[in-house]
């Protein structure tokens, strides 16, 4: 029986006879000098060099889009075969533009890879429109225009604000000079009793009010928020303090005319319910004389208004049916002396402490009825020696009597060293 061979295999003939043609056209195709053509689409243009070269001319170019196109190209089959996008470059000859405008310009291409036997053909579409302009940058500030919008007669419609309140634009000469301001525009219609907010985004109008398209414009914000500060208003008395009163001194039986016994203020809803007066300030008693007016700037809290811009109360004192009479005192009085010290009062007399009360009580008074009392717990440090120290003077058994002006007198300390402790108050001979 005879031996088969591996060629009598008709399906290893047919697999050998598909290998042997693919390496004999791999092999001619190598070896061949044939050409083919080929059209690649979505090649981007490149800018860099328009850009650099177009900044000698103090020029920018002017667009907002990529710009691509198709380019045939021709080569023998080994070289074509691979070509992508990225393997050609295209750009503008912008040889011939010397001035600001739309330029038609041609594009022209190359092979980036110059061993590769390639050739450009066609590019789709062979020119392109480009705007050539130089850049200028503007800061405009940015404006309200809201409507529609109300408050009752019991609030207050402050001034819108904007924030931010510039914006920064960035774009050719020619469309900045378009410019004529930016606003944020809204009709509200509404009635307001709160304060109102938002955002809204920016328009660029012309010197007309019509808005402007701006395709190549840019900014450094594209929105502002608008606030609408509503306040409730409320009218609030005024209200005033004193210092330095005596003991047992009715305060409320001064008689004071005031320029301004309430005041009209605005602020937040759920603040102004909560405010029931405005204070004014402190009166020093010791200060306060026969005809005293005095000056009291009107402050509100941050955030409140005053409706009515009244910035001071004038307060004047009401001294009719009273007199000043002055006494010579020397019922002079030290307080709470330390431990393990004594004291005496060099002073033996204060003169002429003004007095000032009710008439009939005044003239009915003597220097016994007028306490001078030096007290040392008011004293910032106790020590040995004579020191000058400030005295308080009092009317005890007289009432809306009190002493105007500032007394001192002075006061010898020195440590004990022996025996028990000092009596806590000393008074001198009358």
């Amino acid at each position: 029986m005879k031996k088969e061979s591996i060629f009598d295999n008709r399906t290893f003939l047919m697999v050998l006879s598909v290998i042997m043609a693919f390496l004999a056209w791999l092999f001619v195709s190598m070896d061949s000098n044939d050409t083919k053509g080929k059209t690649i689409t979505g090649v981007t243009v490149d800018m860099q060099e328009v850009d650099e070269s177009i900044g000698k001319l103090g020029l920018s170019t002017i667009s907002t889009e990529q710009i691509k196109v198709s380019v045939r190209v021709e080569g023998v089959v080994y070289d074509i075969g691979n070509l992508t996008a990225s393997d050609i470059r295209v750009y503008p000859d912008i040889s011939k533009v010397t001035t600001a405008g739309m330029h038609t310009v041609e594009l022209k291409g190359e092979i980036r890879d110059s061993s590769k036997d390639v050739t450009i053909q066609e590019i789709t579409p062979s020119s392109v429109q480009i705007k050539f302009d130089s850049l200028q940058t503007k800061t405009l500030d940015i404006k309200a225009k809201l409507s529609g919008y109300s408050a009752p007669d019991d609030y207050l419609i402050r001034d819108v604000s904007v924030s931010p309140s510039t914006v920064q634009i960035t774009g050719p000469a020619e469309d900045i000079s378009r410019i004529s301001q930016c606003v944020v525009e809204k009709d509200i219609d509404e009635e307001l009793t709160s304060s109102y907010s938002e955002t809204l985004p920016l328009k660029f109008l012309d010197v007309d009010g019509n808005e402007l398209e701006l395709k190549y414009v840019v900014s450094d914000v594209t929105e502002a928020r608008v606030t609408i500060p509503i306040l409730k208003k409320k009218v609030v008395p005024v209200r005033l303090d004193f210092m330095n009163v005596p003991d047992g001194f009715q305060v409320d039986r001064l008689k004071f005319t005031l320029s301004n016994e309430e005041i009209e203020v605005a602020g937040p809803a759920e603040s102004i319910d909560k405010y029931k007066e405005i204070p004014l300030g402190q009166i020093d008693i010791k200060s306060l004389e026969l005809g005293k007016t005095e000056t009291f700037e009107v402050k509100l809290p941050t955030g409140f208004v005053n409706t009515q811009n009244i910035q001071s109360v004038l307060v004047q004192f009401d001294s009719e049916g009273m007199i000043e009479k002055q006494f010579n005192v020397d019922n002079i009085i030290i307080q709470n002396v330390p431990l393990n010290y004594e004291t005496e009062s060099m002073t033996q007399e204060i003169t002429n402490v003004r007095i000032i009360g009710p008439k009939d009580v005044v003239e009915g008074m003597v220097a016994g009825d007028i306490v001078a009392t030096i007290d040392l717990q008011e004293s910032s440090s106790v020590s040995s020696g004579q020191v000058e120290l400030p005295v308080k003077i009092s009317v005890p058994k007289k009432s809306q009597v009190w002493a105007v002006g500032d007394y001192r007198a002075i006061v010898s300390i020195s440590e004990t060293t022996v025996g028990s402790p000092t009596e806590s108050t000393t008074e001198t001979d009358s």
